[in-house]
């Protein structure tokens, strides 16, 4: 006599080692307190292997993609070229850095294309490589224009390999992780990544800023006299110091994932070769347009979500300028408040968020999630008026509790107007709108800022307040999707999923 066929049983021993023993890592190592959590004795024992080596990769990548990484980097450049080449140029140099995680979204579908039916790590190890390299020759960049400019294109390249990377990783999670498990996994591995990017980049501001200090006073200390090099040009050859050693510790995670092994990876690479040609995601703009058109609902989710959007890339491509011209901040302020702060808060913040989406529609969530990131701008646009810089750090603040739920919700919310089958084409449709918002604000954002600085100091509070007032039509558009979806029974009042009971 036959059965059904039941869960393998390894699944349910991996449940019940969800709540296992004190296990550990390399050796049997005790996790203890808030590390408790990362205890690989708590992770499915089918995916314990690849938890093991995903993790200690989370711990090194990083070193490496806090050199690339926007935020981080257009302070450091808006500051170490400051003098050395045109202001306008720097100005819209040190923008484009700081939007490039935007504009790096548009190349997701190439990648998605190109390893489509191909070996998935030996894809992210090609990528990786690339990014290393990229990044590597940031350090022997003059300090001129040239320097300035192949700074920002090797910034680029390496976004776009890194946006390949996360790309193909998250196939891979898909068939490593079991879907009970998932979300808890690769939160761990965002959770040490994020806190990881924030320590560094606090690190290199601290050593930058004491550096700038000793180029300040204009004289090397004793202890360096042996150094060939003036101490004006010290912060410079600091980071060319950094640079290496960032890359080559970020190699040694870059090995670690080649060990990973994906589960299945001979059928998933068949099933992909197999559904080659429509039904693979596109760039092409007409079937774009076609998902919003058929689904006015996420025409209008999308329509909010860009006005939200805008306005927050848009304060974020002139934040570098902002910092250093009106606030005067040096390296460690300004990476406090573009980076250290707001994504030391953000894995804090999730979890409050993960209760509010829980069981609930996206729509309801972004129409309260939204404020945050109003209430936030409020207070940039008040720091920049009156030029008060402790109202910057509780701006840093405000932003981080906000990126944490807008880090759920802009992975999340396509599902809830999707089928399935559809779920990859409207991520795509999100994450070729997030480039373009991108693209707008790299074109305008230094721009709009330079020409109103050139008309009064300080003028520059109307972009902000533009920004403001951009994201606040997002919120407002929020609220009225909720409203109309409660209206037409899509959803109920209290923002629960009518097919969740």
């Amino acid at each position: 006599m036959t059965t059904a066929p039941s869960e393998p049983p390894t699944h349910a021993n991996d449940r019940r080692a969800d709540a296992g023993q004190p296990g550990g890592l390399m050796g049997g190592l005790p996790w203890y307190g808030p590390l408790a959590g990362f205890d690989p004795a708590r992770v499915p024992a089918m995916s314990r292997q690849n938890y093991r080596r995903e993790l200690f990769a989370a711990l090194f990548i990083p070193f490496m993609v806090v050199l690339f990484e926007g935020s981080v980097l257009s302070i450091i450049v808006r500051i170490a070229y400051e003098g050395r080449v045109d202001k306008d140029l720097l100005n819209q140099v040190s923008s484009f850095i700081a939007v490039i995680p935007a504009l790096a979204n548009l190349s997701s579908f190439i990648w998605v294309r190109a390893t489509h039916g191909r070996h998935k790590v030996r894809a992210i190890t090609r990528l990786l490589v690339m990014v290393t390299v990229v990044t590597f020759t940031m350090a022997f960049v003059p300090s001129n224009a040239i320097g300035l400019i192949w700074t920002a294109a090797a910034a680029f390249v390496a976004r776009v390999g890194w946006s390949g990377f996360t790309t193909i990783r998250s196939t891979i999670w898909r068939t490593n992780y079991p879907q009970h498990a998932r979300a808890r996994i690769t939160g761990r591995f965002a959770m040490v990544a994020t806190l990881m990017l924030a320590g560094l980049s606090a690190a290199i501001g601290t050593l930058l800023g004491w550096t700038d200090a000793i180029a300040q006073a204009g004289e090397l200390p004793s202890w360096l006299a042996w150094a060939p090099v003036e101490s004006a040009d010290l912060p410079k050859w600091t980071m060319r110091v950094i640079i290496p050693i960032g890359c080559t510790i970020g190699v040694v995670g870059m090995v670690i994932w080649r060990s990973i092994r994906v589960r299945g990876h001979t059928v998933l690479v068949n099933a992909e070769r197999r559904t080659a040609g429509p039904d693979t995601p596109t760039l092409n703009p007409a079937d774009q347009i076609r998902v919003l058109l058929n689904d006015p609902d996420y025409g209008r989710f999308m329509l909010a979500q860009f006005f939200l959007g805008i306005g927050n890339i848009m304060s974020a491509s002139v934040m570098p300028l902002i910092l250093r011209e009106r606030f005067g901040t040096g390296y460690l302020e300004g990476l406090l408040i573009s980076t250290v702060i707001p994504l030391g808060l953000m894995p804090l913040a999730i979890p409050m968020w993960a209760r509010l989406l829980d069981g609930r529609h996206i729509v309801f969530f972004r129409a309260i999630h939204s404020w945050v990131f109003v209430s936030a701008l409020v207070m940039l646009f008040f720091a920049y008026s009156e030029i008060t810089l402790w109202v910057m750090f509780v701006f840093a603040a405000t932003r981080g509790i906000a990126f944490g739920g807008g880090a759920l919700g802009w992975t999340l919310g396509h599902l809830d107007f999707a089928k399935p089958e559809q779920a990859t084409q409207y991520m795509g449709v999100h994450v070729t709108l997030t480039g373009v918002r991108g693209l707008i604000c790299v074109t305008t954002g230094a721009t709009l800022y330079n020409t109103l600085e050139n008309t009064g100091t300080g003028n520059a509070k109307w972009l902000i307040l533009g920004c403001l007032v951009m994201t606040t039509l997002g919120a407002l558009g929020f609220i009225h999707l909720w409203r109309d979806l409660i209206k037409r029974g899509r959803i109920k009042p209290n923002g629960a999923r009518i097919d969740s009971d």
